[in-house]
């Protein structure tokens, strides 16, 4: 932690690398001019950066570039003002005081024609950017064309950020066609018929609450051009390897949007490793959302056990052995009569093939072994998803919102293991069927208050049936003939709630919320255990202890209240949750009040940084499948049984962050949180050779630290963007082996990492990033240390605006030294027919042909190595047309 704190130090010093630009913008008559645009060009004529005069009419703009720059400043009726700047490595601030911008002449203003459109706007709590300022006609995506506006940045997995806060929703038109799904428009859905971007900073989704309610969440609107509107576009894709590999994707994307109408399908099938689900898995699982119109925040599909292993160190287009096909069709129709329907289906079939070899080692007072095993996971989902939502504006203070969701899965599971030796089969069939249902009604009350009244229901009905070939049970019953294990199980879960809210902004800097609620879950859980022989008879034996036969009722009646007020550069948040549960587990009456206190104190400055200051108080409750009476087999020769009854669980936690630098430039981000779990759930293992079983146990104290540090530089003798990344965390664990006492762990990690990204010319640029990870578990009886090692180097050469190329290069290396490193090696190049709309592409991966990559992981009593196949090297050729 020392040298973590000396890091930041150090950089807290040198962080000031950069050039302010500062001003106030005034009026002809001295007065100063509140919220106009300050955006400064480079030499090239390229937006920098931007930002936005204040009410004192004060800007301030950074930059961490030389050279000649223009600075202009715009605002409604008032002529463009011009600033031109000469900033070197020695400029660290440019105080330009007052910037008279001058005023239209009133006989003038309907006769002026603008030359120059600003590529960014402010507009009240919407900051507006004209797409064909930012577009070089190559973008084949929206998201393509989101990566070149200042401020916002897309992460790998498609999601959007504004100012480093996640974007919730994009919407075409003012319409939410994919929710928190949003990755499938901006990564299809051509860029070329956009006419502005809009982030709006304070959105809500519901309309009524814009200039009500306290909230700080940001979505995207993206506006279309007149010509697009009501046009029917879209775009093509296919692509394909070799015929020896045999791999393949085809995808199709056909889209109409108008006023009224807005129309979205997708087709999309492959086989090439690609997940793309992330656009629609939002919908999978029972809404989650925090804010005045949700009830029910705690629901979840949990399944008791889980019969498939998936890839979660790296992507999936290393490990994910897959033949995915995906449906979707999404239809929003705005009636005259201020209804509004909304319609969302969703089919998609997903079959998955993972391959892990693991070498399992135990040591533990006296008692030792190694099993050695090879896993072939195979699995298949079907879903099937239908949404339908009704909304009505009844008039410009009063709106209802109806949606009703009904969701199939069918789950299959075919897994072969080999251990020790020995073959053993596992079969799965698991089916799911849900229902959710919401209403809500929105009052106005006045410009500054709101009621909210809202209403859920959400059910689903699962029967999960498996049977595992092997000896188990030859041991824990003494019986040879026991080979066979079936398994029934079904779980259900019944949840109605209703909730009422007042809002009241009583000012710009006053805000008070108070919430009552009453929330009904009813919960079932029944398992089943029969063993047969090779010959599939019947084998008897005592079920008393493989039986589960449970309910579990609860009814939270809860009050709670939230006030914010900002004073000058200060926000203060506190917040109060009083509850009352009642609950009935198999008969077990309880009910408790409980009352969680928490607070936020914000500290906003431009020139010395911002911080926040946090902590609450929470209680949560267990879930039925932690409440087992007897055991249920999870597979893989592991037993798990409850032996705490129905209760919640009390942790508090404390926070603080820091960052520094405008709003393009995070110059410096440090966290640091603590967390301390009152009771927390643990075990009790029974362990040996062929077979554990798992106790749940409740023990006291858990304290969790961490902290992280994110600071950036820009070098400017390479023209790159330095980042030194650091991090440590620290928690403690308490478990039992074989029924001895409490056995006390502590594990801990420091991790020191680099990235840089150079800023260099369309031509060339680069992106280069390593990290280190030193992990410690210290027990009572030994202390074991461990490295993961990771870098990546990629290289970007555009040979023009119509032909690029990539290099991308990563290396890993976990666990301690003798385990194998293992590096990959790929290439992508594009070219795009801008006459034809069309861009050709290759894509040559894992060209190093990397067929495993090893993993290490350690508890206090044992180490794993786990080895995992890749997909093997593939040229992928492909075509992607818009149309």
């Amino acid at each position: 932690m020392k040298y973590l704190c000396l890091l930041f130090t150090i950089l807290f010093v040198k962080i000031s690398a950069q050039s302010e630009i500062k001003g106030i913008a005034v009026a002809e008559d001295g007065k100063p001019i509140i919220r106009a645009n300050v955006i400064l060009f480079n030499a090239a004529n390229e937006i920098e950066t931007f930002g936005f005069s204040d009410k004192t009419g004060s800007f301030s703009l950074s930059t961490q570039k030389t050279g000649k720059f223009t600075l202009q400043l715009t605002a409604f009726n008032h002529q463009p003002k011009i600033v031109e700047l000469l900033l070197s490595s020695g400029t660290k601030i440019v105080d330009l005081q007052s910037v008279e911008i001058s005023k239209i002449p009133e006989h003038e203003i309907k006769e002026v024609v603008i030359t120059r459109q600003n590529p960014v706007r402010l507009k009240k709590d919407t900051v507006e950017y004209t797409a064909e300022k930012f577009a070089s006609g190559t973008e084949m995506n929206v998201e393509e064309l989101l990566k070149k506006l200042p401020g916002i940045t897309v992460e790998s997995d498609g999601k959007i950020k504004f100012n480093n806060k996640e974007v919730e929703r994009v919407m075409i038109e003012d319409d939410d066609l994919f929710e928190r799904g949003y990755q499938t428009l901006t990564q299809n859905m051509p860029s070329q018929s956009l006419d502005k971007v809009q982030v709006l900073t304070n959105y809500s989704r519901n309309k009524l609450l814009n200039d009500v309610q306290n909230d700080e969440r940001v979505a995207i609107n993206l506006t279309l051009k007149e010509d697009a509107k009501g046009k029917w576009f879209g775009n093509a894709l296919l692509a394909s390897t070799s015929y020896e590999e045999d791999m393949q994707q085809v995808k199709l994307n056909v889209m109409n949007f108008s006023k009224r109408r807005k129309f979205y399908l997708l087709y999309n099938r492959n086989n090439l490793g690609l997940n793309e689900m992330g656009g629609v898995a939002y919908l999978m699982n029972p809404s989650q959302e925090t804010d005045a119109e949700s009830i029910g925040s705690n629901l979840s599909i949990n399944p008791v056990i889980q019969l498939h292993q998936k890839n979660s160190q790296f992507s999936d287009n290393r490990t994910n052995f897959n033949d995915d096909q995906l449906a979707s069709l999404n239809y929003i129709y705005n009636f005259r009569n201020d209804w509004k329907l909304k319609f969302v289906t969703i089919y998609n079939d997903i079959e998955n093939r993972n391959y892990i070899d693991n070498t399992y080692r135990f040591m533990y007072d006296g008692l030792q072994f190694t099993n050695i095993e090879r896993k072939t996971w195979k699995q298949n989902i079907r879903n099937l998803v239908g949404k339908l939502e009704l909304s009505r504006e009844f008039s410009k203070n009063a709106n209802l919102q109806f949606y009703n969701k009904t969701s199939s899965v069918h789950e299959r599971n075919s897994n072969d293991f080999i251990f020790n030796g020995a073959l053993n089969q596992q079969a799965g069939n698991n089916r799911l069927a849900s229902t959710e249902s919401k209403i809500s009604y929105t009052k106005k009350l006045d410009s500054s208050r709101a009621l909210v009244a809202v209403a859920r229901h959400y059910y689903y009905d699962r029967p999960y049936n498996f049977t595992d070939e092997n000896e188990v049970f030859t041991y824990i019953i003494g019986n040879p003939e026991a080979r066979r294990i079936r398994q029934q199980l079904y779980s259900q879960l019944n949840f109605t709630g209703a909730k009422i809210s007042y809002l009241n902004r009583y000012s710009d800097s006053k805000y008070l919320e108070l919430q009552l609620s009453d929330e009904y879950r009813s919960e079932k859980l029944n398992s089943e255990i029969s063993l047969f022989n090779n010959d599939l008879q019947s084998i008897s034996f005592n079920r008393a202890e493989f039986q589960n036969d449970m309910y579990l009722k609860q009814n939270r009646v809860f009050a709670k209240g939230k006030f914010s007020h900002s004073y000058k550069n200060w926000k203060y948040t506190l917040d109060l949750l009083s509850e009352v549960v009642s609950s009935d587990f198999n008969h077990t009456l309880q009910s408790e009040l409980f009352v969680s206190p928490g607070f936020n104190i914000g500290y906003e400055d431009r020139k010395t940084g911002s911080f926040t200051l946090y902590g609450n108080r929470r209680f949560t409750p267990l879930g039925i499948e932690n409440l087992l009476q007897n055991y249920i087999y999870l597979g893989n020769r592991n037993f798990t049984e409850g032996t705490v009854g129905f209760q919640l669980l009390p942790d508090h936690s404390l926070g603080f962050s820091y960052s520094l630098g405008d709003q393009l430039t995070k110059n410096l981000n440090f966290s640091v949180n603590y967390m301390r779990l009152e009771r927390f759930m643990s075990n009790n293992s029974l362990v040996n050779k062929n077979y554990t079983f798992n106790q749940t146990i409740l023990v006291e104290d858990n304290d969790t630290f961490f902290a992280n540090l994110e600071a950036r530089r820009y070098l400017r003798f390479i023209k790159s963007r330095f980042s030194l990344l650091g991090g440590f965390m620290s928690s403690g664990y308490k478990n039992s082996i074989n029924g001895q006492e409490l056995v006390e762990s502590t594990f801990s990690n420091k991790k020191v990492g680099f990235e840089m990204k150079s800023g260099w010319t369309k031509k060339i640029n680069y992106e280069l990033g390593y990290d280190w990870t030193f992990s410690r578990l210290k027990s009572v009886s030994f202390t074991n240390d461990y490295l993961d090692q990771k870098g990546f180097f990629n290289l970007y050469y555009n040979f023009s605006s119509e032909f690029r190329i990539q290099g991308n290069f990563e290396y890993y290396h976990f666990g301690n030294t003798p385990q194998k490193s293992t590096q990959f090696l790929d290439i992508k190049a594009d070219y795009m027919i801008k006459k034809l709309k069309t861009n050709v592409f290759l894509r040559a991966n894992n060209l190093l042909n990397s067929s495993t990559i090893q993993r290490y992981s350690l508890t206090n009593v044992s180490e794993s190595i786990y080895t995992q196949r890749l997909l093997p090297r593939h040229v992928v050729f492909g075509v992607n047309k818009n149309f």
